[in-house]
């Protein structure tokens, strides 16, 4: 399993962290379209978090919300989710 499917990865600042839910992935791509330098698919083709520097938290949240499954949670440190909304 790569990082951040099925369990939170954080971003090397420690602002957010990420979680790709695996079985929900449809390997659709749009995570990509909007946050290339933190999402990439796997062999599988199911989506997962880059290492090293991810894009700015706009790109990231437009990246989840673009995903036609809701398969990409967003949350801060402190637990509170970005997307989806809760």
């Amino acid at each position: 399993m790569k990082k951040g499917q099925n369990e939170f990865a954080i971003s090397s600042d420690q602002k957010v962290r990420i979680k790709v839910i695996k079985e929900k992935c449809i390997s659709a791509g749009t995570c990509i379209v909007y946050a290339a330098d933190t999402f990439d698919l796997d062999e599988d083709g199911i989506s997962y978090v880059k290492e090293g520097i991810w894009d700015e938290l706009e790109k990231i949240v437009m990246a989840a919300k673009s995903c036609p499954t809701m398969a990409i949670i967003v949350e801060d440190m402190d637990g509170k989710q970005l997307w989806p909304l809760e």
